[in-house]
């Protein structure tokens, strides 16, 4: 009788899980045109894209919008049609959603084999991916230079190249919560870099497949770790299966390191520490919006405004989101892109932003 409840009991948790997961699975509805782009040292790159939905406003510069650490361009997609995205299209712009490499829809990355695997720094995104994503881009609609609007990392990468390859394809640039060193510490970072060790470990940081098992149980299992990366009271709970499920990307060994790195020093360097990327901001000439949240556990305000004071542009704002503007709710790190208000809290700055340079 005891091995007979057993088998039940299993059948029904099994049975409850495969309910569980296929009701509760979830898409982004949100889709453009899919293009495959090479980059010189041979990595296939996604770049997603949408056009202009209003065609009474002709802009000057299409728009080439870059994703963060550990993640793919799918989340600027969430809220459907409040996301980000739509918010551009629907204001005239032109929008290139891109991936950088090492990302699923590409092609695959190996653990341990394969024609190619996670064994790329930081470096390779500024050199050679922002680089195929510009020329792409620029090709493909005859503009004469691009709207960049990075998000974390994707900010940080476009700084570095403005500041240390002289690169001249970009007219304007928004940096979404983008630092350029972690000092002062966050918990989170400090934790971080406390773990540092247990890398050796791994051939790569799984928060991919974390990710898909952390969407499957109660949010109280990983909240330390996901309210680092969002404000969960200002994050609609479909958003959050979405990001879990469809937005997040492995994180390889080297990158990781020189945001540990950063941490130790107050700067970002290049992989062989030769370049300071954080040093070399005063390079940057072109207009730049900073967007900060006030209650960002990983990049906080203060780091945002160091960027700011760093910047060698004559044009350049810096703005931090938070209840103390009258707005829904203080934004966290990733929030600013797809908070539940966000459609009408942060993306009309954005694009007013970009309207008045473009």
């Amino acid at each position: 009788m005891r091995g007979n409840y057993t088998v039940k009991r299993f059948y029904f948790l099994a049975s409850l899980a495969l309910a569980s997961f296929f009701s509760g699975c979830v898409s982004i509805p949100v889709q453009g045109i899919r293009e495959k782009v090479l980059t010189k040292d041979n990595w296939t790159l996604t770049i997603e894209h949408l056009p202009s939905l209003n065609q009474s406003f002709k802009r000057r510069y299409p728009v080439l919008v870059c994703h963060g650490l550990g993640a793919n361009r799918n989340y600027f997609k969430a809220n459907d049609e409040n996301s980000f995205v739509r918010n551009l299209q629907r204001a005239g712009y032109d929008v290139w959603l891109m991936d950088l490499r090492g990302r699923v829809d590409a092609e695959d990355t190996g653990y341990w084999l394969g024609r190619h695997t996670y064994t790329y720094s930081i470096d390779e995104y500024i050199k050679y991916d922002l680089d195929a994503a510009l020329e792409y881009v620029l090709n493909k609609t005859g503009a004469a230079k691009v709207n960049y609007v990075g998000h974390s990392m994707g900010g940080i990468v476009m700084y570095s190249r403005l500041g240390s390859m002289q690169e001249d394809r970009v007219a304007n640039m928004v940096a979404i919560a983008s630092p350029m060193s972690f000092l002062p510490y966050t918990k989170w970072m400090f934790n971080l870099y406390r773990m540092r060790n247990a890398m050796v470990l791994f051939p790569v940081i799984p928060i991919r497949p974390s990710a898909l098992v952390a969407s499957f149980v109660p949010e109280s299992f990983f909240a330390p770790f996901a309210n680092a990366f969002y404000n969960p009271e200002n994050t609609d709970t479909l958003v959050k299966k979405q990001l879990l499920r469809k937005s997040v990307n492995n994180i390889s060994k080297r990158e990781i390191k020189q945001f540990l790195e950063m941490t130790e020093r107050g700067e970002l360097y290049s992989a062989d520490g030769k370049i300071s990327y954080t040093d070399n901001l005063k390079n940057v000439k072109l207009p730049v919006y900073l967007v900060a949240g006030r209650r960002d556990e990983l990049a906080d305000p203060a780091v945002i405004r160091d960027v700011w004071e760093r910047l060698g542009s004559k044009d350049k704002t810096f703005e931090v989101f938070s209840r103390a503007q009258g707005l829904v709710d203080d934004y966290g790190h990733t929030d600013l892109v797809f908070g539940k208000k966000a459609h009408t809290e942060v993306h009309p700055k954005i694009i007013e932003w970009l309207n008045k340079h473009n």
